[in-house]
């Protein structure tokens, strides 16, 4: 195993146990300061994390391509297992996995066998048309050294940056559905019991279901890239680092629509087609008549405790937009003389399941009117709320811009919308923030 496959192992592993580890302090009955931060830092690490993944499988694939191009420049014949990979390669074709994906029918065939063979979920790699990539033995850690011919020293390209993910955090799941309508179902009339008399009966009472159903919707990205501006630059990885642009572009998309889906102020693409957020699933809150004050901000987590899915303020958490956090982060007890007295924010953040706030969160309205989403979280091991969805598909487009040099990707995910399996988990909030 190389140095780069045992990189891209160690980060995998990594990835698993911080994903649990995120689940369980999610589910956790009330957070600790020491537990609240190690979630924070393990959110904060996820965008960096699956740069290092990316990174690591762009590496792992170079060393791929360049063992291969060399078995080949000094003539060296592939053994058994390649090739039977290479007879495979021969005989897939992408049709048949882009069938498969639209249709929903199983893979099946040397298609299946590739994919085996390749330890891939979707599409091998290898099946792609995919540009030679630099010897491993060029890469430099600092500026990329310029061809002669080229004459510029370019820095690695710098990601842009998104707000962290809000979904998990308010235990929206987002489970994988192989093909037709996703339906959940929860038990919303209990049956009865009581204690009898010596011969009396108990009369049965009949439980009754509600079956909420999502269709698949289609959110979709998709860059183009220049062959002037690789040659221009001469960086090797200026695909790779657009590619997971791309993918960040839709993470934050699919966070945003499972927030604010159908939504006039977070609008994006066609609203006729866009899946439903974890707000359409709520009560407004009426707008209140006052700005918030420290004893409204206390309240606000107080008055979310019902004794079942929350039993202190400990089990309640609530996200709220920039401009309220922004005023709770000012408001303090006194008016006047706050020395040694905690901010709104600061005494939430320290005594309750959490206050905080994100960027795709609504803005305030024209009446200075803002939504916020509290969560109660004192039940462990029951889901609350669902976002399913259908897998992803990437299609790479070497044709359709090849006249004018450019090359696109395309990515398509098939999501439905947020269902709330459990209504009393949620509730949402207002604040007056002038």
């Amino acid at each position: 195993m190389t140095k780069a496959q045992k990189r891209l192992r160690e980060l995998r592993e990594r990835q698993s146990k911080d994903r649990q580890r995120m689940a369980e302090l999610a589910m956790a009955e009330g957070l600790t300061d020491e537990t609240r931060a190690e979630l924070d830092t393990l959110e904060k690490g996820v965008p960096d994390l699956e740069r290092q993944l990316r990174a690591a499988e762009t590496a792992v694939a170079a060393e791929e391509d360049e063992g291969e191009t060399r078995a080949k420049a000094e003539g060296d014949l592939p053994d058994g297992e390649m090739r039977e990979r290479l007879e495979l390669r021969s005989k897939a074709s992408l049709t048949a996995f882009l069938r498969s994906a639209i249709s929903g029918k199983r893979l099946d065939g040397a298609e299946a066998e590739l994919r085996e063979a390749a330890g891939a979920e979707g599409i091998p790699l290898e099946l792609w048309d995919v540009p030679a990539r630099r010897s491993m033995e060029h890469r430099q850690d600092d500026a990329t050294a310029a061809p002669g011919t080229v004459g510029v020293n370019l820095d690695p390209i710098r990601p842009m940056i998104f707000a962290n993910s809000i979904a998990p955090r308010l235990g929206i799941e987002m489970p994988r559905v192989s093909s037709g309508t996703y339906a959940t179902a929860t038990i919303t009339t209990k049956l009865t019991a009581g204690a009898k008399a010596k011969g009396a009966a108990q009369e049965a009472t009949a439980a009754a279901l509600t079956v909420t159903t999502a269709v698949p919707m289609r959110v979709s990205g998709r860059f183009a890239v220049r062959i002037e501006d690789i040659a221009s630059v001469g960086q090797a990885n200026f695909e790779g680092i657009h590619r997971e642009h791309l993918s960040m572009v839709m993470s934050d998309a699919l966070d945003n629509f499972a927030i604010n889906g159908v939504r006039a102020d977070n609008a994006v693409g066609d609203a006729g087609a866009q899946p439903k957020g974890i707000f359409a699933g709520l009560t407004d809150a009426k707008d209140p008549t006052a700005v918030a004050d420290f004893d409204a901000f206390a309240a606000a987590h107080a008055n979310g405790v019902d004794g079942l899915w929350a039993s202190t303020i400990k089990d309640i958490s609530i996200v709220v937009g920039k401009a309220t956090y922004q005023l709770a982060g000012r408001t303090f007890q006194s008016a006047t003389n706050y020395k040694g007295e905690l901010s709104a924010a600061a005494y939430a953040t320290l005594n309750t399941g959490g206050f905080w706030t994100n960027d795709r969160m609504p803005a305030a309205d024209g009446s200075n009117f803002q939504k916020a989403i509290l969560h109660r979280k004192g039940r462990m091991g029951v889901r609350t709320a669902v976002c399913p969805h259908w897998g992803e598909l990437g299609i790479d487009d070497i044709y359709s811009g090849s006249a004018k040099g450019e090359r696109y990707l395309t990515l398509h995910v098939l999501v439905g919308d947020v269902a709330i399996v459990q209504q009393g988990a949620y509730a949402a909030l207002a604040y007056q923030v002038a």
